[in-house]
């Protein structure tokens, strides 16, 4: 079923995914699409689909992307404050890499870096494009702003309440909760995609 609702969507949101792809490519004529390898259910990576939102040729080995960072494009910024740059992961969906609800997938060297036994737990879901410790995660990203160590930082600060949040909730699911979720998500990207605050 979670298949064929991200088949639908494709379908109607082909215009709007057009669009996007033809202004990430008409900046600089490169490939509109990033893939990044992220660890899915078990534990085990894939490839997830995103729209390009850095100049070509600066995306680094870097896993966490500071908030201001010079490489994103002005379209770019625009994608990551609304989100609208993880429209490709319905590609993912219809894959069965991913799910709508899930929690985030995260780098590969940041799993093994910094999970512990208790974060591992997140693992045992499949990932998804929305969960509570992501918009929770959302709300608090300025508090790696002008970090020496953005990666170090986000893991103590963020990393942690992010996984178990999701944790928490992908425990004891429901439809009525994840209507809430989408409802409460959607209202934030709005919010992002007209005020300044907690922008990317």
């Amino acid at each position: 079923m979670t298949k064929v609702v991200a088949a639908v969507f494709l379908i109607l949101l082909s215009p709007l995914f057009a669009g996007i792809a033809l202004l990430v490519w008409l900046t600089d004529r490169q490939s509109p699409f990033y893939i990044a390898r992220r660890v899915g259910l078990g534990g085990g990576t894939f490839a997830m689909v995103k729209f390009r939102t850095m100049r070509p040729g600066t995306i680094k080995a870097d896993a966490i992307t500071a908030v201001g960072d010079s490489r994103i494009t002005p379209i770019g910024r625009f994608l990551r404050n609304t989100k609208l740059d993880e429209l490709p992961q319905l590609l993912n969906i219809l894959r069965g890499d991913m799910a709508f609800f899930g929690p985030r997938p995260e780098d590969p060297g940041i799993v093994a870096r910094y999970y512990d036994e208790e974060m591992r737990k997140s693992l045992l879901f499949l990932p998804g494009l929305l969960s509570p410790g992501t918009l929770w995660a959302l709300k608090n990203l300025h508090r790696i702003d002008g970090a020496a160590d953005i990666e170090a930082v986000y893991a103590r600060k963020i990393l942690p309440e992010r996984l178990a949040r999701d944790t928490a909730y992908f425990e004891r699911v429901g439809v009525i909760s994840h209507f809430r979720l989408a409802v409460t998500t959607l209202a934030v990207l709005l919010h992002r995609a007209v005020s300044a605050k907690h922008r990317e």
